[in-house]
């Protein structure tokens, strides 16, 4: 990199929020741009987090937006029903001023556990640990309310549903591989009223702050975290999916053969991921952690999965997948009310926010390696070997953790 192109980089993020970074939170991986994970020990301490404990996932410099001066354009753009055409803008007041709903929603990076691939091959992409899931409390208003508002049909079996369609999202700032962020999801998806997809302006009960999107964002539940876009500049409805980078050739599972050298043939071949897959992590211990032999110890971790499927279950084993137990689950009711009563849960409900879960080992192993795998509703379960692409996305393999022992070692319960 020349002199001058390191001052230009500078110069970009010159103005970043750093004073809404508690850096002990977290392991952060990129400064430019700011990219941090979450430490393990800290991401369990609560079933929502707080937004300094929220892994922060950019592609570019923070912008800088003024509340008050704010617009966003809503625009409908679709060729096959050109009568439904138009663009109106959209100011904060205009958002506040529709019905507000609030939803807690488990945020997970496309990318998380993205390490675990790496150690297969050489992967593209920044290498995250397990650190990048966070579940909060988002507030807004629905996108459905915003787009029936602009003339979009409110109800779902219009004629003009027949043909499928797509939302786009776009971004105010820069990015690093196209001229700003922008993505999509399926019209369908979001005007179901019970996807919950939001125009959210609040994040646990106060406006966003600048790293998670002020003054607007998108919260897509059940999807990955590449479409909740951030900074919100324009949403569009169009006949055809976003032609961005982030949507054509970014976050899709290629092919075992695909690499660095021939991707550019696989990109147009295979769909942009939406739902999240079936997850679960372990927290503690860490591979760093000391265990003390026939000693009590209490294993936390969470879990999570897509497409408003509940996990179900997280089985634990401790003698590398021979044997299996029951974790103990902590949840959220479906009317919002947190809980460890498993029996309570609605199953018919679509499920948002993670689990967290622990399991009590009695007396620790001389020999003690732990695994854990989440299922959920829909019977899917975390599979016993990472699948290797070329991106690095959606590394959901059995999580296993091999702690060192001690017979003399204090160990925290």
């Amino acid at each position: 990199m020349s002199p001058a192109s390191k001052s230009s980089k500078a110069d970009a993020y010159a103005d970043e929020p750093w004073s809404d970074r508690t850096l002990s939170n977290y392991i952060v991986r990129a400064e430019h741009p700011f990219n941090a994970e979450v430490r393990l020990d800290k991401l369990v301490e609560d079933f929502v987090t707080p937004t300094d404990k929220h892994f922060r996932r950019n592609h570019g410099p923070i912008p800088n937006i003024d509340g008050s001066e704010w617009t966003m354009s809503v625009e409908i753009g679709c060729k096959a029903a050109p009568a439904r055409s138009g663009t109106k803008a959209i100011r904060l007041e205009d958002l506040v001023s529709l019905r507000q709903f609030e939803v807690v929603a488990v945020l997970e990076c496309a990318g998380n556990r993205r390490d675990g691939l790496k150690a297969i091959k050489p992967v593209n992409g920044v290498i995250w640990g397990p650190g990048t899931a966070s579940n909060s409390r988002w507030g807004g208003c629905r996108l459905r309310d915003v787009l029936v508002a602009a003339g979009v049909p409110a109800n779902l079996c219009d004629p003009f549903y027949e043909t499928p369609r797509h939302v786009e999202f776009a971004a105010y700032g820069e990015a690093s591989d196209d001229v700003h962020y922008a993505s999509s999801i399926s019209l369908q998806w979001v005007m179901n009223p019970l996807n919950m997809v939001l125009v959210a302006t609040e994040m646990n009960g106060k406006p966003l702050c600048r790293d998670h999107g002020y003054p607007a964002r998108i919260v897509a539940p059940g999807l990955i975290g590449a479409r909740w876009v951030k900074w919100l500049k324009y949403i569009r409805v169009q006949d055809e999916e976003s032609d961005n980078f982030y949507q054509k050739r970014d976050y899709k599972i290629l092919p075992p053969m695909a690499n660095g050298g021939n991707c550019e043939e696989f990109w147009p071949q295979f769909p942009a991921l939406m739902e999240l897959n079936i997850q679960g992590v372990i927290c503690r211990p860490t591979a760093e952690e000391r265990l003390c032999v026939d000693k009590q110890y209490l294993v936390r971790g969470y879990a999570l999965s897509g497409g408003g499927r509940a996990v179900d279950r997280v089985e634990i084993s401790l003698d590398d997948g021979n044997t299996w137990d029951l974790a103990s689950l902590y949840t959220m009711h479906a009317k919002g009310k947190e809980s460890d009563d498993q029996c309570q849960r609605d199953w018919a409900a679509k499920q948002w926010s993670w689990v967290l879960w622990s399991y009590r080992i009695e007396s620790v192993p001389a020999n003690c390696s732990i695994a854990c795998r989440a299922w959920d509703s829909g019977g899917n379960k975390q599979p016993s070997a990472a699948v290797w692409n070329y991106r690095g996305v959606m590394n959901n393999a059995v999580f296993r953790v091999q702690p060192q022992i001690t017979s003399s070692a204090h160990s925290r319960l």
